[in-house]
C-alpha cells in the first residue's frame, strides 16, 4: 500500500513532534526554575524594604532626640515618638520575612541587629531621662562618651552586611532568572527552526506568493510611513517656524514700544515743556502768538495721547504690571467705546500669577477678536469672559454680529482665525469658533496650566527684567 505522505514531509512532521515535545518538557522544568527564583528574588527585595525601614526609625528616632536636647523644642522629638512606636512592628516584621525567605547567616545578624536596636534605643532613652532629670549637661555627658555613636556604627555595620548578604542572594537569583531565560529562548529559537522548516516543505508553493503579496504590502506601509513622517516633519518645522515668528513678533512690539515711550516720549514732553515755558512769558505781550503756542500745547497733548494708545497696542502696560484681568478690562471698553458698541465682561481675578507667554497670547486672541467684530460683525453687543478653570484659565468672545459664513472656521484664508488658532496651540490649549449666519459669532479658548506653586516657579522665572 503506498504513502499516503513522502518520507521528506513525514520525516520532519516527526521530528517536529519530538522537539515540540522535548521542549514541553523543558518549558515545564524552566517555569519551576523561573518561579524560585522569582521568589527568591521577591523575598530578597522585601526583605531590603524592611532592612531600610528599621534602619530609617533609628536614624529618625536619633535625629528626633538630638533635635530636641540641641534646641529644648519638644516638636523635634516628633520623629522619635514615632520611630518609637513603630520600631517593635518594623522589627516583628523584618525577622517574620528572614524567618521564612533568609538564610542562617542572615538569622544570625538579624539577631545582632536586633540586639543593637534595643540598645540604641535604650541609649536614647536614657538620655532623655537624664535631661529631663539632671539638665542638658547631664545629657550631652552622657552623648560624648561615645556609646551611641559606636552603638549607631555598629547598626550600620551590621545593615550593611545583611544588604551585602541580601544584594548577593538577589544576585544569584537574577543570574539563575537570566540563564534560564536563555535556555527557553534556544528552546524556542529550536522549536521554530523545525516549525519553520516544516511549514516550507509542506506549504513552499503557497509561501511564495504570500511572500510576494507580504513584500508588496511592507513596501506599501513602509512607503506611507515615510510620507506620514515627511508630512509630520514639515508641519512640526511650519508650526515652530510659526511661533518663532510670533515670539520675535511680540519682542519687537515690545521693543518698538519701549523706543517710542524713551525717545519719542521725552521728546514730546520736552517740547511741551518748553511751549508752556514761552506761552506764560508771552501771554502777556503777544495774545495771538499765545493762542497759537497754547493750540500747540493741545496738539502736543493729542501727540501724547496718541504715543500712549501706539504703546498700549504695542505692548499693553497694564498687562505687565496689574495683570491679565484689568488689561483685558481696558482693551474690551476702549474697542467698544471707540466703534460704539455696548459690552459686558465677567472678569474672574486671577489669584496666581500667569506665565508672560499665556497672558500676551490670551491679550492677543481678545485683541483679534475684537478687530474682527468691529470690522465684520456688525454687531451691536459684545461679551467678554474670563474663567480660572480647574486645569487651566478659559476665554470666551461672542457677539450678536451677523455670524461667520459656512465653512470659514477652517478656511486657509482666515487668517486672524488661523492666527488665534497657532497662538493657542503653540501652548497647548484648545480653540474653538462657532458661528453661522445671522445668529452671532463665539470664539473659546481653554489653556493647560500647571498647578499654581509650579506655575508661580515658572512665571518667575520666565518674566523678563
Amino acid at each position: 500500500m503506498p504513502r499516503s505522505f513522502p518520507l521528506k514531509v513525514l520525516l520532519p512532521l516527526a521530528l517536529g513532534m519530538i522537539v515540540s515535545i522535548g521542549i514541553l518538557v523543558f518549558s515545564e522544568f524552566g517555569y519551576r526554575r523561573l518561579d524560585m527564583a522569582n521568589r527568591q528574588s521577591t523575598g530578597a527585595l522585601e526583605m531590603q524594604a524592611r532592612l531600610n525601614d528599621v534602619v530609617a526609625l533609628v536614624v529618625d528616632a536619633e535625629a528626633g532626640q538630638r533635635g530636641f536636647l540641641l534646641t529644648g523644642d519638644p516638636s523635634y522629638l516628633a520623629p522619635y515618638t514615632n520611630a518609637v512606636r513603630k520600631i517593635d512592628p518594623a522589627v516583628v516584621a523584618l525577622r517574620e520575612t528572614v524567618t521564612q525567605d533568609g538564610s542562617a547567616a542572615l538569622r544570625d545578624r538579624l539577631t545582632r541587629l536586633n540586639n543593637l536596636v534595643g540598645k540604641k534605643f535604650n541609649e536614647l532613652e536614657v538620655t532623655l531621662a537624664l535631661n529631663e532629670k539632671n539638665g542638658r549637661e547631664a545629657a550631652f555627658q552622657l552623648i560624648d562618651t561615645g556609646i551611641g555613636k559606636r552603638t549607631m556604627d555598629e547598626i550600620r555595620a551590621e545593615s550593611a552586611e545583611m544588604s551585602n548578604n541580601l544584594r548577593s542572594s538577589l544576585s544569584t537569583g537574577t543570574l539563575r532568572w537570566k540563564q534560564d531565560i536563555e535556555f527557553a529562548r534556544l528552546g524556542m529559537v529550536t522549536m521554530t527552526a523545525f516549525t519553520v522548516a516544516l511549514l516550507l516543505v509542506v506549504w513552499v508553493l503557497a509561501r511564495r506568493e504570500l511572500a510576494l503579496r507580504e513584500q508588496q504590502r511592507h513596501r506599501s506601509e513602509e512607503e506611507q510611513v515615510r510620507l506620514e513622517a515627511v508630512v509630520s516633519e514639515r508641519t512640526s518645522e511650519l508650526s515652530e517656524l510659526s511661533n518663532y515668528l510670533q515670539l520675535v513678533r511680540e519682542e519687537e512690539k515690545s521693543r518698538l514700544a519701549r523706543e517710542i515711550h524713551d525717545e519719542l516720549g521725552g521728546i514730546l514732553v520736552g517740547a511741551k515743556m518748553d511751549v508752556s515755558w514761552v506761552v506764560d512769558r508771552v501771554r502777556k505781550s503777544d495774545p495771538a502768538g499765545a493762542a497759537k503756542l497754547e493750540r500747540a500745547l493741545k496738539m502736543l497733548d493729542e501727540g501724547v495721547e496718541i504715543k500712549r494708545r501706539v504703546i498700549e497696542d504695542l505692548r499693553p502696560t497694564l498687562l505687565d504690571n496689574l495683570g491679565l484681568p484689568a488689561a483685558l478690562d481696558w482693551q474690551v471698553r476702549q474697542s467698544c467705546e471707540r466703534a460704539g458698541l455696548e459690552c459686558s465682561l465677567n472678569l474672574t481675578e486671577i489669584d496666581e500669577e500667569l506665565p508672560p507667554q499665556v497672558s500676551i497670547a490670551l491679550y492677543r486672541v481678545v485683541q483679534e477678536a475684537l478687530t474682527n467684530i468691529v470690522k465684520y460683525a456688525r454687531a451691536k453687543h459684545v461679551n467678554v469672559e474670563l474663567l480660572r478653570t480647574d486645569d487651566g484659565i478659559s476665554v470666551m468672545v461672542d457677539d450678536d454680529g451677523i455670524g461667520l459664513p459656512a465653512g470659514a472656521e477652517s478656511s486657509a484664508l482666515s487668517h486672524g482665525i488661523s492666527g488665534m488658532r497657532q497662538r493657542v496651540r503653540a501652548l497647548k490649549g484648545e480653540f474653538r469658533v462657532h458661528g453661522r449666519a445671522g445668529a452671532g459669532t463665539t470664539i473659546e479658548v481653554n489653556i493647560p496650566l500647571d498647578p499654581p506653586a509650579q506655575m508661580n516657579q515658572a512665571g518667575a522665572a520666565s518674566t523678563p527684567a
